[in-house]
């Protein structure tokens, strides 16, 4: 009598031992270097605790992929796995179910136990994208010939790092460049002196504003290098608020100073 070839270990022949769904499928189009949650859950059968899974991602066209394998909650059966996606391009994505770890054969069971429907995505590029806000000009009188700082802050509020020119318009005409990380802020500012006694307009990227340069003397005082000491204090101890008051202006002048402490 001929041997019988042994059964391999959970042989289901025609269909997947391990039922994958997805319960939260990844977009049709993702963008560049954001990353994507893909949950679903795995019914074994018959197998004891739930397998490894992870994504395995096609690219249709040149592409690239990072993204943490997934590892069923024993009980649940529920699993998550993230992925970001490096290049722009179409993908195909599929979550496969496997015995260990890692995608390789283990004796007496099928390197792969089940697998979930193709998932399309359309991967793209994300353009950062800055605010400006907070313009301030300073002194807002001043005698010709005297420097004028326009400043304003510029916000990078988009998921991309990225370089932003900032226009300065109006009476003055001006450009500067910053390169900013996903949520960093930065002042910009610009020095502008007034050749002739006149009201000048501002323009920062759509913001606007206005300064008076006149012949006569003109005190400008400014508040800087504000200390508080200490930084951190028990209740009813006494804190230090201190300021340097400057004027860099040509007239001899005053300023009220107020403290505000909320």
């Amino acid at each position: 009598m001929p041997n019988k070839r042994p059964t391999r270990l959970f042989e289901m022949p025609g269909a997947d031992i391990v039922e994958i769904e997805i319960t939260r499928p990844l977009p049709e189009t993702c963008s560049v270097g954001l990353t994507y949650q893909l949950e679903g859950t795995v019914k074994v059968a018959g197998i004891g605790a739930p397998p490894f899974v992870y994504a395995e991602v096609t690219p249709l066209r040149a592409g690239e992929v990072t993204y943490e394998r997934g590892l069923p909650k024993p009980i649940s059966g529920e699993f998550s796995i993230d992925l970001r996606f490096t290049y722009t391009g179409d993908y195909e994505v599929i979550v496969l179910a496997t015995p260990a770890p890692l995608h390789l054969p283990v004796v007496g069971v099928e390197p792969v136990l089940g697998k979930s429907d193709i998932m399309t995505v359309e991967v793209v590029s994300v353009a950062p994208e800055f605010e400006v806000s907070n313009l301030v000009i300073s002194p807002a009188e001043v005698q010709v010939g005297y420097p004028v700082i326009i400043s304003c802050l510029v916000t990078n509020i988009g998921a991309e790092a990225g370089t932003y020119i900032i226009h300065l318009g109006g009476d003055f005409v001006a450009d500067k460049t910053v390169t900013l990380q996903p949520g960093e802020s930065r002042t910009v500012s610009f020095e502008v002196t007034p050749t002739v006694a006149k009201t000048y307009s501002v323009s920062v990227d759509g913001l606007h504003g206005s300064f008076v340069a006149t012949e006569e003397a003109v005190a400008d005082i400014r508040v800087e290098d504000l200390e508080i000491s200490p930084s951190e204090v028990m209740v009813g101890e006494t804190v230090t608020i201190s300021v340097t008051a400057t004027n860099y202006g040509t007239a001899a002048g005053s300023k009220v100073i107020t403290c505000d402490v909320i």
